[in-house]
């Protein structure tokens, strides 16, 4: 017998998204999972209390119209109340069906235009130059422009009257070459709505800049000055109606790959009395913002002086290191769904005390990083610490889907190492 409580679907489940479900479920939502891979660890966690009400979509990046049918029809027969896309593609795919979606279910998420002024890093960026202090801003060149104008964007996003600064565009990595002749390498070059360090390359030169234009086909890219320093997050979620602002900070401390990807081992950083912090308050109440979303960072420390900060990007969806804000209390998911619901939300009390790792892919990047002699002692120390540790992708009480992560791990490490020597 299923539970009378609310159903929510949350689609996308492999590591994150399988501590979303859980973390739902320890906050009473009676949840199900939904993923494109059949063998999706999330789908055979033991806090889904039927798995018949699981489901199984179309990939949303190669047929987007039949992953969203299937997610309407589902929603429309299993009686679901909130659907919780986990990653970008599904989120932006169900964003542009939002009226659909929420004849059926709850969808705690903004519009699809208002999510592209975060998704989109032009459009994100353009739109900071006009809210935010322009000494949080790296310098950053459009080449390659497809899309319309942000005035269009933020028009139909219903903000009219919101700020925005429009970037600086070249047709052609060539124009923008021939104008920035004495310009300082390297450089990052990524396509505008590059995800988890896809679409992203680091060049030293003018003709690695050509090259990776090419790579990304001449169009919607994204130049930026390569800002050296640690990668930090604040993570946030804003709501009117019951009133709700909450953030939470974290800094990375490996990254795999090293040359620059997703983080695997993550610290938690007290944003409290941050002025950055403020700012970010105040933008999200301009946008009269509905939901979450995750602005990242790198900091950079100079001796004798405060750490400055600069903006690398935005995903208004849950990010990487969600696990690490709900081990220090602070449920993004729950919260989100209380929200929606329009339910009294109770006081936060962030720990700041739990660090948090996904064992894989962070054992590879200690590997990597002492085996380069990058900060050996710093890594090492580091790494054998498990006080006050919480593991993303282990957790025996769930067994059954920590036993698929794990032969998913072997898999991975057979086919990354044992495989190509």
């Amino acid at each position: 017998m299923r539970s009378m409580s609310t159903r929510v679907l949350v689609l996308n489940c492999f590591v994150k998204g399988w501590n979303i479900l859980k973390n739902l479920s320890d906050n009473g939502f009676d949840v199900c999972g939904a993923d494109y891979r059949a063998g999706a660890p999330g789908l055979f966690s033991n806090c889904i209390k039927d798995k018949s009400y699981n489901l199984i979509y179309p990939n949303p990046k190669t047929d987007e119209d039949a992953f969203v049918k299937s997610v309407v029809d589902f929603i429309q027969e299993k009686n679901i109340d909130i659907v919780l896309p986990v990653n970008a593609a599904e989120m932006m795919a169900l964003a542009k069906k939002k009226d659909i979606i929420e004849k059926h279910a709850l969808f705690p998420f903004e519009n699809y235009h208002k999510l592209l002024l975060f998704h989109d890093k032009k459009y994100f960026f353009e739109l900071l130059g006009g809210n935010i202090d322009v000494a949080y801003l790296p310098r950053c060149w459009s080449i390659g422009d497809t899309t319309e104008p942000v005035q269009e964007v933020v028009a139909k996003a219903g903000l009219t009257g919101v700020s925005y600064s429009a970037m600086e565009n070249y047709k052609t990595a060539d124009h923008f070459i021939n104008d920035h002749s004495g310009i300082v390498f390297p450089l990052i070059v990524k396509t505008r709505r590059s995800t988890s360090s896809v679409g992203v390359y680091r060049v030293h030169s003018v003709d690695e800049l050509k090259t990776a234009c090419a790579k990304l086909e001449n169009e919607d890219i994204i130049v930026q000055e390569n800002i050296v320093g640690r990668g930090t997050g604040i993570s946030s979620i804003h709501w009117d109606k019951p009133n709700l602002l909450q953030h939470f900070g974290h800094k990375r401390v490996r990254e795999f790959p090293i040359s620059g990807g997703a983080s695997t081992s993550r610290e938690p950083w007290d944003i409290d009395n941050l002025r950055l912090t403020d700012q970010l308050s105040k933008l999200l109440q301009t946008l009269n913002w509905h939901g979450v979303v995750m602005f990242e960072f790198k900091e950079m420390v100079q001796q004798g002086k405060l750490p400055d900060y600069k903006f690398l990007e935005a995903n208004p969806r849950f990010w990487g290191s969600v696990p690490l804000a709900m081990a220090n209390g602070v449920h993004f998911p729950t919260l989100l769904c209380q929200a929606a619901l329009n339910r009294d939300i109770p006081k936060t009390i962030n720990s700041k005390n739990v660090r948090a790792r996904i064992l894989f892919s962070d054992t590879l990047s200690m590997v990597l990083n002492v085996f380069k002699g990058r900060n050996v002692g710093y890594n090492f120390r580091d790494y054998f610490n498990f006080r006050r540790l919480f593991l993303d992708d282990i957790d025996f009480s769930d067994f059954p889907a920590t036993r698929k992560i794990i032969v998913q791990m072997l898999r991975e490490f057979y086919s990354r190492i044992i495989k190509r020597k």
